[in-house]
């Protein structure tokens, strides 16, 4: 086969990396030293980006039919991983939280990687169902694809998480075609469902709170909102220089994680805040154009939401830097320190590559497993789905 790659999108995504390398440097390397070794938290990152860069390239050579048959396993390879976190010895807490898993110095979050296999789990079924999509009961067993790994995200508890892992397959299932009635009833489910449970902790509503008047809790939920408004202002339309930041200094909490947005902006200016978010843009115009050009359902369903987990999860965090939306542990894509973010991402970035270059080799498409329904057959003969039907997950 002759696979074609994407330049565009790699150079994206490579200026992104290497942004995100010299800010991790920058924003811990004084932290690091204090604890021996200047490049400690650059070297893990640079084992992260080794490891994803090798994901991306097997994933993007690997054919989209071999992809789709080894679906089940991964997803219940990343339950099983799911459910491990919650096992003594091995479960990881950080800030009240057990979403890791710990192996000595390495700690992996299966949630990451679960957000990707979900949505090529639901891509696969609303593909081999796209001549149903409008029947209730074929959406009813979509949404059983993602609830298992909702089930066991919400009690770690990352309720943002879980939060983004149905919105992104809420958009999958609004680009494969559903029902407007059915995107209402399903919205309304979800919310009845989500917003007891954002309230029964006290926590999330103090960000809520925090984020309408972060100056009202400024030693509180609205110290970091406040501290990183300082760092931007600071850092002006050029910014104070590479390695001067105050704030990750003093009054940031771990910079190099969800907030190294604003060290950029204190280091590099509005400018390069700017020039991130016009990556972004552009990433969003390739992924898109990618899921466009896409040789089937499958493909265009896949690349269209992780185009939109990848450039949502970046402009959600730049927004909760700039006070625009409530606060939210979501790191920016690339850039922000972090293993098992880098490695699913960067997967993702593969699946979009290999999708890309099917389409541009002229590939054909992937033909429906044995026992599913062929889509020239759903429209010669028209059977009833409630009649009989595949069950969850294939043959």
């Amino acid at each position: 086969m002759n696979r074609r790659t994407d330049l565009w999108l790699m150079l994206i995504v490579a200026a992104l990396v290497i942004l995100g390398l010299v800010m991790v440097y920058s924003a811990s390397a004084m932290v690091a030293g204090d604890r021996g070794d200047p490049t400690g938290f650059l070297k893990r990152q640079l084992v992260a980006v080794a490891v994803g860069g090798v994901g991306l390239l097997v994933t993007a050579f690997t054919p989209l039919a071999t992809i789709r048959r080894w679906r089940v396993a991964a997803y219940v390879a990343c339950l099983l991983a799911l459910v491990l976190v919650f096992v003594p010895g091995l479960q990881h807490k950080a800030n009240g939280a057990a979403r890791w898993i710990g192996f000595g110095s390495l700690n992996i979050q299966p949630s990451e990687f679960t957000k990707v296999v979900v949505l090529v789990m639901l891509a696969d079924y609303l593909d081999r169902w796209r001549g149903f999509i409008g029947d209730w009961k074929v959406v009813l067993r979509s949404l059983l694809i993602p609830l298992p790994a909702l089930l066991l995200i919400l009690p770690e508890p990352d309720f943002g998480t879980a939060t983004i892992l149905a919105g992104l397959c809420g958009v999958m299932l609004f680009i494969a075609g559903i029902r407007i009635s059915h995107v209402m009833v399903v919205a309304g489910g979800a919310l009845a469902l989500g917003v007891p449970i954002m309230l029964a902790e006290q926590y999330r509503l103090a960000r809520l709170t925090s984020f309408r008047d972060p100056w009202s809790v400024a030693d509180a939920e609205g110290y970091h909102t406040i501290q990183s408004w300082v760092a931007m202002h600071s850092g002006g339309l050029w910014g104070q220089g590479l390695g001067n930041s105050v704030a990750k200094l003093y009054f940031l909490p771990e910079p190099w994680t969800d907030y190294i947005g604003s060290v950029i902006a204190e280091e590099l200016g509005l400018v390069t805040i700017a020039g991130v978010m016009l990556l972004f843009c552009l990433l969003l115009w390739r992924g898109l154009s990618i899921a466009a050009r896409a040789r089937d359902p499958f493909g265009m369903f896949l690349a269209a939401t992780l185009t939109a987990m990848i450039t949502l999860n970046a402009f959600f965090n730049l927004a909760v830097i700039m006070g625009m939306v409530p606060p939210k542990g979501l790191v920016l894509p690339f850039i922000s320190y972090g293993a098992s973010a880098m490695i699913a991402n960067l997967w993702a970035v593969g699946l979009l590559l290999g999708i890309s270059a099917e389409a541009q080799s002229g590939s054909v498409p992937v033909v429906p497993a044995e026992g599913w329904p062929m889509r020239h057959e759903l429209e010669a003969h028209e059977p009833d789905p409630r009649a009989s039907g595949p069950a969850l997950g294939g043959a």
